[in-house]
Order: C-alpha cells, then sequence, then structure tokens
C-alpha cells in the first residue's frame, strides 16, 4: 500500500514538472520577444520563482521517500543546482546583471524540462535506449528553439539580416543541419552558439543511428521468441 502511494506521488509529481517546464518556457518565450529590453519583468520573476519552487519540492519529496538518500541526492544533484531560481536571488541582492548574462542565467531552469523528460520516461518503465534517444531529441529541439530566443533578442535591435524571430529559428535550424544560413552572428554569444549547433545536429546522427538499430534488433529478438504457428 505504501509503495503505490509512494508511486502516485511520483507519478503527479512528474508530470506536474512537466506541464510546469511548459508554462515557464511559454513565460521566457514572451519575455524575451514581447517583455522589457533591459531586464526581466516582475510578472516573469515571480512566475520563475512559484516554478522553480515546485522543482525544489519535487527534490525534496523524492529525496524523503527515497530508501537510499544519498544515492537520491547525487543522482539528482544537477536537478537541485537548476531548480535554484538564481536569476531572483540576483534581483533580491539588487545586482543588475547585463542583459546578456541575464538572458543565459535565466535560461538554466529551462534546462529543467529535458530532466523531467527524462525522469518521467524513466518512471513510466522505458527501455533505456528509447529514454537516451527522446530525451536527447527532445534536447536538441529545445537547444534550437532557445538558441533562437537568444539569437533574436540579442541581435535583433543590431543585425539588418535579422528581421523577424521566424528568421532566428531558420537560422538555429539550418546551422542544426550543419548546412550554415547566410545572416551573420555579430555578439559573442550568437557567434558561440554557431558553433554549438551544428555540433549538436553531427552527434545527433549516430544517436539516430543506434536507435533505429536496437530498435530493430529488439523487434526480431521478440518476433523469433514468439511460437510459430502451426500449418
Amino acid at each position: 500500500m505504501q509503495d503505490l502511494t509512494r508511486d502516485r506521488i511520483l507519478h503527479s509529481m512528474h508530470l506536474l514538472k512537466v506541464v510546469a517546464g511548459l508554462v515557464l518556457l511559454a513565460a521566457f518565450s514572451w519575455e524575451l520577444l514581447h517583455g522589457d529590453e533591459r531586464h526581466f519583468t516582475s510578472g516573469y520573476l515571480v512566475v520563475q520563482l512559484v516554478v522553480c519552487l515546485l522543482f525544489l519540492l519535487d527534490f525534496l519529496v523524492g529525496w524523503a521517500l527515497s530508501e537510499r538518500h544519498g544515492c537520491y541526492f547525487g543522482r539528482h544533484f544537477l536537478v537541485l543546482l537548476l531548480a535554484i531560481p538564481w536569476i531572483n536571488i540576483v534581483d533580491w541582492c539588487g545586482i543588475r546583471l547585463p542583459h546578456d548574462w541575464a538572458v543565459l542565467v535565466g535560461l538554466l531552469p529551462l534546462l529543467l524540462i529535458v530532466l523531467s523528460t527524462y525522469f518521467l520516461l524513466d518512471w513510466l518503465g522505458s527501455i533505456r535506449i528509447h529514454r537516451i534517444f527522446f530525451t536527447y531529441l527532445c534536447g536538441v529541439l529545445l537547444f534550437t528553439y532557445f538558441s533562437a530566443l537568444v539569437f533574436f533578442d540579442l541581435e535583433g535591435p543590431t543585425n539588418h539580416a535579422l528581421t523577424s524571430f521566424g528568421n532566428a529559428l531558420w537560422w538555429a535550424g539550418l546551422n542544426l543541419s550543419t548546412a550554415g544560413a547566410p545572416i551573420e552572428p555579430m555578439s559573442v554569444v550568437g557567434k558561440i552558439l554557431s558553433v554549438l549547433l551544428p555540433i549538436a545536429g553531427m552527434l545527433f546522427l549516430p544517436i539516430f543511428t543506434t536507435y533505429i538499430v536496437q530498435y530493430n534488433d529488439r523487434r526480431h529478438a521478440a518476433d523469433a521468441s514468439r511460437p510459430k504457428e502451426r500449418k
């Protein structure tokens, strides 16, 4: 009975984390595309604080329900670091970060979306290769979207070749495919992203190939283990 209750609590927390992460993603997107260009608005800071507190609560609940507290803490230490509302702490201290750094710090909690996807698939009992593939796919898509957001936010006012967020998405997608985009980045962050995106695209190909091969092997093994029908 206790195990069933524990599983229900963890399942509810996993689903809630995914929803909270998507809410934070939508708020962050709105903030960069329509918010204050100088710093984060108070509304966004409240949303990020609530989502971070939710992830911290999930960490504490999981740690309390875990049978091996030390092992759980070690496995989820990265989650704990990302769940700390750093941008809120900076704001409470009265520190005004440069806009570039503020955007990068604000991105940190959004990485929890990828980790939440992995832990949810793990709880659902997905095969390890499925968890790795779909988590990496989610990570690549989010990284591409984040890159487009940051690129548009930093270079939109000064880069005349960048006329809309659609152009930024197009730039990120072409760089991910290693084809390259005709939009030349002007900021340091934009240049770094133009290097990281092709690397992420190149790493995805062997993972995708491995996933297809192992998936086919498992399917053939399952077919071979089935009893053949007699004619």
